[in-house]
């Protein structure tokens, strides 16, 4: 008599213009696959285009829109025993508007536990906490049998637990090319900040020249688009637009950048992991950086890789970038184990879920 089938939920929304978010939910998603006999995927508003950059593998219910959600509780509720449930990647925020959401998804957490599944919350980081959003998060973490940080303050908000690196370092290392001849540096600032000031321009074309290298500005983020022209122009770079490339495209192509870049100078935590990734030396510098970039990279064992420009010191920013240079092997290195260590992560999910049915 054959055993009764299995079922694993996955949960990968995200807007379709951010490569970084699409990045981090590939990842959950890798982790779901081939977990149970039906794979159950809620995408919310996404487009047909973010499935292909996902690789959402035919067969796999898909449920979108918020009416959907009601769908998705009732294929939780009645799934057969040893259910498993993956939580998105990346940033969770839980500001007061975030209360009834993190109501949803402890319920969510309740009824895997209760028939006896497994709940695996992927490397996470905790954005503008407030109460009860925090205390309801951080209890449906502990009735998780995986709940992974990205950094440690957000494992002490939510009352311990492990820090392992972000999900996008496990998105593949790449060789990239020899170090003597990657010849650019490539420039990708979110939209929504105020243009750097007239220091921070001359500080980024100063190392460049310095270095012998060529300035490019990218777009990982559509939005971000107006703001990497507009660099490129103040620079005196190339502007490599996003335009109607196709996103899974896109991707290919800012990888294949990356691979030749010496340096990348960003404020998009993502930007920097795929170019470490691919052997580029990450650099934030922005005025007033959040923090979140310098806990991503620090856990990961990378320190020193932002430098706050607000005080417009020109000297200090060109000798910070032109420093950043020496660290190509340091990078390399720091980044393969966290690679490996996120490939034991996902391994260990798998037996855990091998151990609850077994």
């Amino acid at each position: 008599m054959s055993s009764r089938p299995t079922r694993t939920l996955v949960s990968l929304t995200g807007p379709a213009g951010n490569l970084g978010d699409a990045l981090i939910r590939r990842g959950g998603l890798e982790w779901a696959l081939d977990t149970s006999d039906e794979l159950v995927a809620y995408v919310g508003d996404a487009p047909d285009v973010w499935l292909r950059q996902l690789g959402v593998p035919t067969g796999t219910r898909v449920l979108r829109s918020k009416r959907s959600v009601a769908r998705w509780l009732w294929l939780l509720a009645t799934a057969p025993r040893h259910p498993v449930l993956v939580f998105e990647a990346g940033e969770v925020p839980l500001d007061r508007g975030n209360v009834l959401r993190e109501v949803v998804f402890l319920a969510e957490t309740l009824i895997v536990r209760l028939k006896r599944g497994v709940v695996v919350r992927p490397t996470r980081g905790i954005r503008a906490p407030t109460n009860p959003a925090l205390w309801l998060h951080a209890r449906a973490a502990r009735l998780s049998q995986i709940a992974l940080w990205r950094d440690a303050a957000s494992a002490a908000l939510a009352g311990g637990g492990r820090v392992v690196p972000d999900i996008g370092f496990g998105a593949g290392v790449r060789p990239g090319l020899p170090a003597c001849e990657r010849d650019e540096l490539i420039v990708s600032l979110r939209g929504a900040r105020a243009l750097p000031d007239d220091a921070w321009f001359a500080a980024v074309r100063d190392a460049a020249a310095s270095a012998g290298l060529r300035i490019r500005t990218v777009v990982q983020v559509r939005e971000d688009e107006t703001r990497a022209r507009e660099l490129a122009d103040a620079l005196g770079g190339v502007f490599e637009p996003w335009g109607d490339t196709d996103p899974v495209v896109q991707e290919d192509a800012l990888r294949a950048r990356y691979d030749r870049a010496r340096l990348v100078v960003s404020d998009r935590m993502h930007v920097l992991v795929l170019a470490a990734l691919s052997g580029a030396v990450p650099a934030e510098l922005v005025p007033h950086p959040t923090g979140k970039i310098t806990a991503a990279f620090e856990s990961i064992g990378l320190r020193g890789l932002s430098l706050d420009a607000a005080d417009g010191d020109a000297e200090a920013m060109r000798e910070f970038l032109v420093g950043q240079l020496g660290r190509a092997d340091e990078v390399r290195g720091r980044v393969a184990q966290a690679a490996d260590e996120l490939a034991s992560v996902e391994a260990e999910v798998r037996a855990t879920i091998r151990a609850a049915r077994a």
